[in-house]
């Protein structure tokens, strides 16, 4: 493992993506965590108006992060494109230091949190092709030890947040995401090479015509992936209130559960980014999926804070294997779209995750909170049954519209 993990990191600008990928997930952890306490408390917002609001910039980021994964395909510099986006995060976090006015924030953000959406998905798409020219030849490892750099910093932003609170108030924490992006637009401008090669003209007519919605072999897996995430989410935000009303637990024993689980999510990346070598991305999401399917089984059933504990375990390779294998699962779908490949992906991510944050409090609130993970149970052995009736996918770009 250290032997490939070696020859991964000496790929060219590899290691420079990671660092990169790394203060992302700082720099978002930062600030994430304390938003809803920040519009309640500091811009005097309701709850559900906070909920309107990350909903709207959530679906406006879909919408410009498709169409610039589209063009970023047809010969866009990408080194370029995600400088912009990187600038447009730092612009949309600066609007909290200088804007205090909730609709007038509202709009500002609408705009700039929407061209920094791109981002994450050009990050994977450079980190794509710097592996694919090297000609290494475990793309899948490459991804997942990305992501959990991204995991890695997300671990530690929340602490530095909290720090930061209490040193300088809400400032401090905007300060540091800030900084953090700056620090990205740095080190590419100084040290990521262009991609100055465009793809041929053949290529670029593929690219044009594509149409998600008339190419299954795409669309199924990313009708999978946003069924696997809006599950996570959907057990995400009821999990803290199950432990505490159902099994009688306390808030150190959500952090308990939440570290578990997070501690994890790291190492089984690391190791499922090896077995990809051995093993079909399908295969592994497959596995994720069943996995996911008994975790929300036992906690169905569980009864005592001991099997909520033990089932954390179950959770680590089930988010382990959508956030790490998921990239690749749709990348290797589309070779020659690495940038709107990408783009699926993380777009998937994000209606996952607005379509579990809305519905999950629903579900809760009609049938409780243990009862809601049946829900979940459902909807996984929908994307199970979903990928097992996908077949076995060819690693080249399926057939485009006429």
């Amino acid at each position: 493992m250290i032997k490939r993990l070696i020859t991964l990191f000496s790929i060219p600008s590899y290691a420079l993506l990671f660092l990169c990928m790394l203060l992302q997930g700082m720099g978002i952890s930062l600030s994430a965590p304390f938003l809803s306490i920040y519009f309640t408390e500091q811009l005097g917002v309701s709850i559900g108006m906070f909920g309107l609001y990350l909903a709207v910039t959530l679906i406006a980021g879909i919408f410009i992060s498709t169409q610039i994964g589209r063009r970023s395909d047809l010969g866009l510099n990408r080194k370029s494109v995600y400088l912009f986006a990187t600038l447009c995060n730092v612009l949309a976090y600066s609007g909290y230091l200088l804007i205090h006015e909730f609709w007038i924030l509202f709009l500002y953000m609408i705009v700039f949190t929407a061209l920094g959406a791109p981002g994450m998905p050009q990050l994977f798409a450079l980190s794509r092709e710097a592996v694919i020219k090297s000609k290494f030849t475990d793309p899948a490892l490459a991804n997942s030890t990305l992501r959990s750099a991204f995991s890695l910093g997300f671990i530690s932003g929340p602490l530095i947040g909290t720090l930061l609170i209490a040193a300088v108030g809400f400032k401090g924490i905007f300060l540091g995401t800030i900084g953090a992006f700056l620090l990205v637009i740095l080190l590419v401008s100084l040290f990521l090479k262009s991609n100055t090669e465009m793809n041929s003209s053949h290529a670029n007519v593929k690219i044009k015509n594509f149409r998600l919605s008339q190419n299954r072999n795409i669309l199924l897996p990313f009708l999978i992936m946003i069924l696997m995430y809006t599950t996570h989410w959907m057990s995400s935000i009821n999990t803290a209130l199950f432990i505490t009303t159902n099994l009688g637990g306390t808030t150190r024993d959500v952090g308990l559960v939440s570290s578990i689980c997070a501690a994890l999510e790291i190492p089984f990346m690391l190791v499922l980014g090896l077995l990809s070598a051995k093993y079909s991305n399908r295969i592994l999401m497959l596995c994720g999926a069943v996995l996911g399917g008994v975790y929300y089984f036992v906690i169905i059933i569980s009864e005592t804070m001991w099997q909520m504990i033990a089932a954390q375990v179950l959770l680590a390779v089930f988010v382990a294997v959508i956030s790490a294998i998921g990239i690749s699962y749709i990348q290797d779908l589309l070779p020659s779209m690495p940038g709107y490949a990408s783009t699926l992906y993380s777009n998937s991510s994000t209606i996952g995750r607005l379509i579990g944050s809305l519905v999950g409090g629903g579900v809760a609130s009609i049938v409780g909170y243990r009862y809601s993970f049946i829900f979940c149970f459902i909807l996984i052995i929908i994307a199970v049954i979903m990928l097992a009736v996908s077949g076995r996918q060819s690693a080249d770009e399926p057939q485009v519209s006429t």
